[in-house]
């Protein structure tokens, strides 16, 4: 029996960091049980296909991004609830977004070597293109600790491990009224959302010539999604090279052993907790437990996103691919932004029996303390 025992703050960060690794979680344990097999002489085959497997997927995820956009600076999701277009979008800007810092990085270093030469020549448009390259890589070194370099995004996105935040894509930068780095990935999210459920039924003239300005004008990538049937999504679908549109997910290297050992302990937590063996301190203690259990175990494996690119007027490129994904990406995107746009967020709930489930007024008053932090 587990008594008086609660878990000290060291652990709680231990679990946290662990949440925040979902590719090193991966090859921890498949690496593991690789060991395992090769203890076992006949399951050797096992444990080098297992390796294998981590590694091939790695590699994709790692370098799928680098050719993403080959055929284009701008690329839309499209497809049905549920098919992967905000996961994988968040997760290819994030990654296209890394790449571009250090493309960025390059090119700023080399070419200030040569603004003395330029100077002789009297190149003025080199020396007014390395200006706003300067300014750009100023702007993203200085803050590059607090947010993800080149990252700017509609919806608000998170890196694992280090807290990153993107920057924020507000409908002013389509609009042209508010300024935007070079080398920067935009990403954005349900494009119709953007300016409302209203606008996005309308034609907006501005939002078109948006799309041919970062063609021309501006060195910058864009990754959006979009649900079919938007016009703002009708008409950047025909501004951009490509729709790549979306079919669905499943899970890769799913950890099959660990759910069933989880569900195992979950089914004895709460067999005990029911008939009343458990005392309040055991209660916390082993369910706080669980709960880091199950997220650590989301954290294992890939995601494959399969795809398919069409030219905008919806002729097929190529046959359906698949990305390659850790289990949870590389950010995590915050659904927060959606419920701004949700009709019924301020409605009273209307079930019967609701309001009596209240929680407790010690847990209540803990809470809203804690939210109030989090908005101050």
């Amino acid at each position: 029996m587990t008594k008086n025992k609660i878990h000290t703050d060291k652990w709680f960060a231990k679990q946290n960091a662990r949440l925040e690794e979902p590719i090193k979680n991966t090859k921890r344990y498949y690496y593991l049980r690789a060991i395992l097999c090769f203890c076992t002489f006949i399951l050797i085959p096992r444990g080098i296909y297992l390796i294998q497997q981590v590694r091939k997927h790695v590699k994709i995820y790692e370098e799928q991004a680098a050719t993403y956009l080959d055929k284009g600076r701008t690329i839309t999701m499209d497809g049905a609830p549920g098919t992967g277009k905000t996961f994988t979008g968040s997760n290819m800007a994030y990654n296209l977004a890394l790449w571009r810092w250090e493309e960025l990085k390059a090119e700023y270093f080399t070419q200030r070597t040569m603004v003395t030469q330029w100077v002789k020549e009297l190149n003025t448009d080199k020396l007014n293109a390395f200006e706003k390259l300067e300014e750009s890589y100023i702007f993203f070194a200085e803050r590059e600790q607090d947010f993800i370099p080149c990252l700017i995004s509609t919806i608000p996105l998170r890196e694992y491990g280090t807290n990153r935040m993107s920057y924020k894509l507000p409908p002013e930068v389509f609009l042209q009224i508010k300024r935007c780095p070079e080398y920067v990935v935009l990403f954005n999210d349900e494009s119709g959302m953007l300016f409302g459920g209203e606008t996005s039924k309308t034609e907006n003239n501005d939002l078109k010539d948006f799309w041919r300005f970062i063609r021309h004008m501006l060195d910058a990538m864009s990754v959006n999604t979009n649900q079919d049937g938007s016009q703002n999504g009708i008409y950047m679908r025909r501004s951009t090279d490509y729709v790549n549109h979306m079919y669905g997910q499943e899970s890769i290297l799913h950890p099959e052993r660990l759910f069933k050992r989880y569900e195992r302990k979950k089914r004895r937590y709460f067999k005990r907790l029911y008939k009343g063996k458990l005392s309040e301190e055991e209660q916390i203690y082993q369910g706080q437990k669980l709960y880091y259990t199950l997220k650590y175990i989301k954290t294992i494996g890939f995601r494959a996103v399969y795809h398919r690119l069409t030219l905008s007027n919806g002729m097929p490129v190529g046959d359906m691919e698949a990305y390659i994904l850790p289990a949870i990406g590389g950010v995590e995107y915050d659904d927060r932004a959606y419920r701004n746009y949700y009709k019924p967020k301020d409605q009273e709930i209307a079930l019967e029996g609701w309001e009596t489930l209240v929680l407790d007024e010690i847990d209540r008053v803990a809470i809203d303390k804690a939210i109030k932090n989090g908005a101050d």
